[in-house]
């Protein structure tokens, strides 16, 4: 065998070895490219849905008077500010204020007109909102049933009316 047959051989044996290492290596690459990818979505989504909840809790105590009120104006600002996230659905004929996802509830409401500094012209009103949205994932995750993660956030707010 002469010396040139030789140092082929061994060339071509490094780039086989190469390729063999590059196959063995790229799933694991694809992998974390891709839980980066959607780690980075997740944590944008949930600082959206946080927003939004925050905006709804403020915007239901500032402008409402009932319960009813509080839980419509809630769903119209949540749904709002939250409709280009995956997992939202709008509402009946593509209505963006009505969506049905992510999930909409005002679980306290009050309104007060007794108390120090407080009438029925400066009544206080307090509200908390909570939202849940089902967030898709890009990359079907063997522990992540479905495909999707939960996202759900809780925000009050409160404040003294027409002041």
């Amino acid at each position: 065998m002469s010396t040139s047959t030789k140092h082929s051989t061994r060339h071509r044996s490094r780039r086989g070895q190469a390729l063999v290492e590059f196959a063995i290596l790229l799933p694991m690459l694809a992998a974390l490219a891709g839980g980066a990818i959607d780690f980075a979505r997740v944590y944008q989504a949930s600082m959206a849905l946080q927003s939004a909840t925050r905006n709804a809790a403020e915007s239901a105590a500032t402008t409402t008077a009932t319960s009813g009120a509080a839980q419509v104006e809630a769903q119209r600002v949540v749904c709002v500010e939250t409709q280009r996230l995956p997992g939202f659905v709008p509402g009946g004929g593509d209505s963006i204020p009505t969506c049905t996802a992510p999930d909409v509830a005002v679980t306290a409401f009050t309104y007060s007109t007794s108390g120090t500094g407080f009438s029925p012209s400066y009544p206080l009103v307090s509200t908390t909102v909570r939202s849940e949205l089902d967030f898709s994932l890009l990359v079907p995750w063997p522990l992540i049933e479905g495909g999707t993660w939960t996202l759900s956030t809780e925000q009050s707010f409160s404040v003294v009316q027409n002041r």
